[in-house]
């Protein structure tokens, strides 16, 4: 299993300057088959410098949900590192 890549990244608009919300579809690699699924996520950044990833999947999927969102909250912070989010 991975995290293939995350295509039609859109930003939510929010008031608070401090956290920032998305949509995406994250495409992802489970037992040779890749699937595309639907995700929102938000980075927030803490007093301390840190950014806290919070991540959901949207639909169901037919395999453990929790070891996905880890890996999608490594992507999306590796991601976010690198400036590739709008």
């Amino acid at each position: 299993m991975k995290i293939v890549d995350l295509t039609n990244i859109l930003r939510k608009e929010t008031h608070i300057y401090y956290r920032r919300e998305f949509k995406a579809d994250a495409v992802i690699e489970i037992m040779q088959q890749t699937k595309s699924v639907p995700v929102e996520f938000v980075l927030e950044h803490k007093p301390t410098g840190n950014v806290d990833v919070s991540a959901t999947i949207i639909d169901d999927l037919d395999y453990p949900v929790m070891p996905i969102v880890a890996m999608l909250k490594t992507h999306i912070a590796e991601l976010d590192k690198r400036g590739a989010l709008p």
